[in-house]
């Protein structure tokens, strides 16, 4: 047995030659070229002004035999010894954490893939001489060892710096293909959406053939839209701010050892720098649809690594036995279109060596994919079929706001104003906004399109034609309105005087807004209905109800109504009852109960939840209002307030002569109305004080405030405590029919306060009825 002898396992060099047969697309041998570029940007800290990288492609008109491909940036540049392990295949100075260029592979593997001959020219500022190393693959194959010819040529300005890759004796595929303008577009395409990132927010500048290589930025909905879904309002832009515990990173193998690590615990060597591990970025709504174009970014130090990565809307149980389950897009039909986009950064995890995918098997790519999707299905019916948890992770989050494609604000999505959307039209306007076209940049013109696919301008209606037969016109069943020696009224070009008849100014159409408007100017709120519902599977409104008076009502397609509603913009309901409409004043139904049940229709059609019973869920919507229920108790209480109220606008008429009404009181009313002011008065001021000064008329019972009325109703009606007319009527019939139209319901008033006797449904509901009226006399009823 011996120990201690070795083989050389040194490649030959002709290894160098096949890494050109490793597949490469073009833009990724470029991009190779690049990450090496914007790395140094990004290690020299700022300190290189507007760090650039140029891109030349050959023209199509060239020759292959001196066509060549450059890549040059304007760096800080390097030495000889940089230059030396920058071509040396297998050698980076970038570890495998914190930069673009990982494996040291790249740049051979991209060159030879591109052609025969490489030349690298470097300095750094200062330096007098250019570096130039040239790689010549025909010859190092060729020899035995690896020699790489250098020299060095003069500089003109000592301040120079930079480096060059020249690529000349170009493969003959590449040549022909990468010497296309068709093709040379496509590559500035995919540079521009794989480096959007470092180009939009580092300030890097990139051009291919002198022509800028422009950031694709993402088209989505501003962060300030929303949309409610049972109640809670979701943002079209959720954003991901995951800080993640340190820990050491190996800078050979790559792998995340535990802080207190002193080697890898992978590999075992020592080269381990603690690391800050983060997981950012944001996800939100497109504002088009599209079949391919949506899917999250995926990025690493700045570089897109996935794009429109679909495979986040897959769901997969934690043991990866089943088949992954598609959750998205499933809501739109035959064709398949979605808009969940984002950008996810998470510089920790390992990409493949072709940067095109991330070690998916790694703990710390499923701790990314939890944090955007969490873990239980994005359908909370699914996840509770399983027993699993309700996902509330950001993706769910947007998935439970913007699943369906419904047109209008609901979804935010443009519309026709019928039942169409505009996918086409809206993925137009995103081609503008990303050509730079000002208009596009904001969402305002989607925006718009949403709103008024809810809420469409009126067209004007095409003008009749008048003629009774075509061609003849109005004139001719009438020849006695032809003038003497003149054409016929109605004739082209002429009139009476000579002149063009002026065109009939024809109104312009209402728009919905306006027609809006319009009720709401000639409308009463309906306070016990207006406020906020939330109903636990039918979401949220925020209503706002109107009793309008003199106007018809028509529907947003222009049917009328006796109730409508309009959602101007989630959550925010109006509801808007006819009072005039004969199923009020005819049939008695009740406004308030007509318009809960048009709001629970819109409430379940927008949830799509029509099977569930529109009387319950009137009956849910009936426990959030504020109206008084209709139990003797609440009713009581809503009589004595209404008294209260009467009492109080009664202070003021009978201070004008307090012992008119005074006298008026039986002796045991001024013994109740006494010791009611001991108990609610409690004893501020003396009951002397409120006899002279009227106020004790807010003690005296019920049935003496009715006695009061109905001896003195001039001092009560025209406006002093309620609107009715009196002193104006002169016949004493008319006079006694207006004070009992008032003195009736208010003895159901006092017959609650005073006795509280045992009533039916009936009864109770009569009782209501008369505090609504006594509510609606009262000359101040806020």
């Amino acid at each position: 047995m011996t120990e201690n002898q070795y083989i050389n396992v040194t490649p030959h060099p002709r290894i160098l030659g096949v890494l050109g047969d490793i597949e490469f697309s073009h833009w990724q041998c470029l991009a190779e070229l690049i990450d090496n570029s914007f790395d140094e940007f990004q290690a020299a800290g700022g300190t290189v002004d507007r760090p650039s990288v140029a891109v030349s492609l050959p023209p199509a008109n060239s020759q292959r035999a001196t066509a060549e491909i450059k890549v040059q940036d304007n760096g800080r540049g390097m030495s000889l010894e940089a230059v030396t392990n920058a071509i040396s295949a297998g050698w980076t100075s970038n570890g495998r954490h914190g930069s673009l260029g990982l494996f040291g592979m790249g740049f051979n593997i991209s060159t030879a893939r591109l052609g025969r001959r490489t030349t690298v020219r470097t300095s750094r500022a200062g330096d007098l001489d250019w570096i130039e190393v040239t790689l010549d693959l025909a010859q190092i194959a060729n020899s035995a060892k690896y020699q790489a010819p250098y020299r060095t040529v003069p500089k003109v300005n000592r301040e120079e710096h930079g480096t060059s890759v020249t690529i000349s004796d170009l493969k003959q595929e590449q040549y022909a293909t990468l010497c296309r303008p068709k093709t040379q577009s496509v590559i500035r395409e995919k540079l521009g959406d794989v480096y959007s990132y470092l180009l939009s927010e580092k300030g890097f500048l990139l051009t291919l053939n002198g022509k800028k290589v422009r950031p694709r930025l993402p088209c989505v909905w501003d962060e300030k839209r929303t949309v409610t879904r049972q109640g809670v309002e979701i943002h079209a832009v959720q954003e991901i701010n995951q800080e993640l515990t340190p820990k050491n990173a190996c800078m050979a193998c790559g792998y995340w050892s535990s802080v207190d690590a002193e080697n890898c615990e992978e590999c075992g060597q020592g080269h381990l720098e603690l690391r800050e591990r983060k997981i950012w970025g944001w996800i939100g709504i497109q504002r088009y649809l599209h079949r391919t174009d949506y899917g999250l970014d995926f990025l690493r130090n700045g570089r897109k690594i996935l794009l429109k990565d679909k495979r986040v809307f897959d769901w997969e149980d934690e043991e990866g036995l089943a088949e992954p389950d598609p959750e998205y897009p499933i809501d739109s039909g035959a064709v398949k279109m979605g808009r969940i986009v984002g950008e996810i950064h998470c510089d920790h995890v390992a990409p493949n060596y072709q940067k095109t995918a991330f070690e998916f098997e790694t703990a710390e790519w499923r701790q990314v994919l939890r944090e955007v999707r969490g873990t239980s299905p994005l359908r909370p019916k699914i996840a509770k079929s399983l027993g699993l948890p309700e996902n509330r992770s950001p993706l769910a989050l947007l998935y439970a706001g913007f699943r369906r494609q419904d047109p209008g604000l609901n979804y935010l999505i443009p519309g026709d104003g019928g039942k169409n959307a505009l996918h086409e039209t809206a993925s137009k306007w995103a081609a503008l906004m990303r050509k730079g076209v000002s208009e596009y940049q904001t969402d305002e013109v989607w925006y718009r399109a949403a709103y008024q696919h809810d809420n469409p301008i009126a067209v004007d209606p095409q003008p009749e034609n008048d003629d009774i037969l075509p061609g003849f016109g109005a004139g001719l069943l009438d020849p006695d309105d032809k003038p003497e020696g003149g054409a016929a009224p109605g004739t082209p070009g002429t009139s009476t005087a000579g002149q063009e008849p002026p065109e009939d100014e024809a109104a312009p159409a209402e728009t919905l807004d306006q027609r809006l408007q319009r009720y709401r100017d000639n409308a009463d709120p309906i306070v016990d209905l207006t406020g906020p519902y939330y109903l636990e599977e039918l979401g949220r409104v925020d209503l706002t109800a109107w009793a309008v008076r003199g106007h018809n009502l028509v529907t947003k397609d222009e049917r009328p109504a006796p109730v409508i509603v309009s959602m101007v913009r989630a959550p925010h309901l109006d509801v808007f009852v006819d009072t005039g409409h004969s199923l009020f004043r005819e049939h008695g139904a009740d406004m308030r109960d007509l318009a809960l049940v048009e709001v629970a229709e819109f409430m379940r059609v927008r949830a799509n939840i029509v099977a569930m019973p529109l009387s319950e869920i009137v009956a849910q919507l009936k426990s959030h209002t504020s109206s008084p229920r209709l139990t003797p108790a609440a009713t009581a209480e809503e009589s004595e307030r209404l008294l209260e109220q009467v009492r109080v606008a009664m202070v003021a008429p009978v201070s004008a002569n307090p012992a008119v009404h005074w006298l008026l009181l039986t002796k045991d009313e001024r013994a109740d109305a006494e010791r009611r002011f001991a108990v609610e008065a409690g004893g501020a001021s003396p009951w002397n004080d409120a006899i002279s000064s009227g106020e004790f008329i807010r003690y005296v019972p019920a049935s003496a405030v009715i006695r009061i009325i109905q001896d003195s109703p001039e001092t009560f009606l025209d406006g002093c405590v309620f609107k009715r007319g009196y002193i104006a009527l002169s016949d004493p019939g008319a006079r006694a029919l207006v004070v009992e139209r008032l003195i009736n319901p208010l003895g159901d008033l006092a017959l609650l306060e005073q006795h509280r006797p045992r009533l039916d449904v009936e009864e109770l509901a009569r009782i209501r009825i008369s505090c609504r009226l006594i509510a609606r006399d009262l000359a101040d009823n806020t």
